[in-house]
């Protein structure tokens, strides 16, 4: 096969192919969208396993927040959004407010917010995914 049909014809086809699968084999839901705000966003300060660094572990988040509806309201306000709206506690072991969580509002939609919510104590804290989605406002049937 002559190097220019090759180059014109054969690879751009083949590249395409491959390119249109990988997209339509890409996971969906909110569970997957969860993961990737978590990779992109989060994982520099939690860890890419959830383990900590300069954030907290996951491991004990649903301790931490046993409600979802506090979990995204977290990491909506952060550190300081949430010491001016709430207090200087946090979560239901009432851990003080000394870290520096950025709020993520405008940042990330209420939408992204809620999957990574669902992510995070589904992946790292344990909890059933169909229950994490339920909890943060999905249909559990949802991740498909």
């Amino acid at each position: 096969m002559p190097r220019v049909l090759f180059i014109r014809i054969v690879l751009p086809a083949v590249m395409g192919l491959l390119i249109a699968a990988c997209g339509s084999a890409a996971p969906q839901g909110p569970l997957a969208q969860g993961r990737e705000v978590y990779a992109n966003i989060c994982s520099a300060c939690h860890g890419s396993g959830g383990q900590g660094g300069i954030g907290p572990p996951f491991a004990g988040v649903l301790d931490t927040f046993s409600s979802c509806e506090d979990h995204q309201r977290w990491v909506t306000l952060g550190s300081d959004g949430w010491k001016a709206e709430v207090g200087i506690t946090y979560g239901d072991p009432n851990k003080e407010v000394t870290g520096g969580m950025p709020s993520h509002e405008g940042r990330l939609t209420p939408t992204e917010i809620a999957a990574v919510a669902a992510f995070e104590r589904s992946q790292y804290g344990g909890l059933d995914p169909a229950t994490a989605l339920q909890q943060c406002g999905f249909d559990p049937d949802s991740n498909g």
